[in-house]
């Protein structure tokens, strides 16, 4: 896949700069890249091939045999912005839960607990178009950020990027996380919507405790059309990035064998109620993790 420019995406030699705890089952790395040129898109992605860590030989020898193929690279959104200093991707640790999920995780245990400052890695990149058009002030004076656990991460980068730029979007994020301490960045965006307050409006919505003292703003339950409602001015004129789990290709696989249709997740639940609100796909831009 070629980006602009015609500058084909590439392998990288990076440098585990810093490592920040973000929740009690995520990390977050910040990558040195040294002279590459920090050529990417806010909302992009880059990928890490697990062959290259020698301590994952014989599991991934055992997974591929299991499943028949060769153990892929995986993709990692970028929560920072091309005008800081270090690549920051956020890793929550996948955990093998019998009769739900498919396979041990390979790679987001040792990167979200065992890669130390110093740790060197090849990464693959820059790609994906989860990203906001330069055009895009002409279309929109609102965009809308509707996230769920660790989804959150490409909307930061875009976030950063747009208050940097000061393309004068205005930005509403509405962020759903378990309890207070699975939300990601959450110092880091108190702060942004402090310093930014015409640019940016945060809400944490949690779902299995009440939020006490959370700050801007926060409520208990899942995000539901009256609430996204209430923070549309104009529909015309507003864009949506969503992130968060959806459903996985091998469970709508699973679901149809047994002739159903798989249960919506959180990208797709959202992705129904903005459609039934009115909202266009073209004003939609979705990823979804699982």
């Amino acid at each position: 896949m070629a980006e602009e420019r015609g500058r084909k995406v590439r392998e990288i030699q990076a440098v585990v700069a810093d490592v920040r705890e973000e929740t009690h089952d995520a990390a977050s790395l910040l990558l040195d890249i040294g002279d590459e040129e920090r050529d990417y898109k806010a909302g992009q992605f880059i990928t890490i091939d697990p062959h290259q860590f020698g301590f994952l030989e014989q599991v991934i020898a055992y997974l591929e045999e299991v499943k028949g193929t060769r153990e892929k690279p995986r993709a990692y959104s970028m929560g920072s912005a091309p005008h800081e200093p270090h690549i920051l991707i956020t890793v929550k640790e996948e955990r093998f839960w019998p009769g739900e999920s498919k396979y041990p995780p390979v790679l987001s245990p040792p990167l979200s607990r065992h890669c130390p400052p110093g740790t060197t890695l090849t990464i693959s990149g820059f790609t994906g178009p989860y990203a906001i058009p330069q055009d895009a002030g002409q279309k929109a004076d609102t965009v809308l950020h509707l996230c769920a656990g660790s989804g959150i991460v490409p909307n930061f980068g875009l976030i950063k990027d747009s208050i940097h730029r000061g393309d004068d979007l205005h930005h509403v994020l509405l962020y759903s996380s378990k309890t207070r301490s699975d939300i990601f960045y959450y110092d880091q965006f108190a702060a942004l919507a402090a310093a930014h307050s015409e640019q940016l409006t945060v809400l944490h919505s949690l779902t299995r405790e009440d939020p006490h003292q959370i700050e801007p703003a926060s409520r208990k339950g899942r995000l539901d059309a009256e609430l996204i409602k209430s923070y549309v001015k104009d529909l015309d004129r507003t864009l949506v990035y969503c992130c968060g789990p959806g459903v996985l290709p091998w469970e709508r696989k699973e679901a149809r064998e047994r002739g159903e249709e798989p249960a919506p997740k959180f990208v797709e639940t959202m992705i129904q109620i903005l459609h039934e609100l009115g909202f266009d796909k073209r004003q939609i831009k979705q990823e979804s993790w699982g």
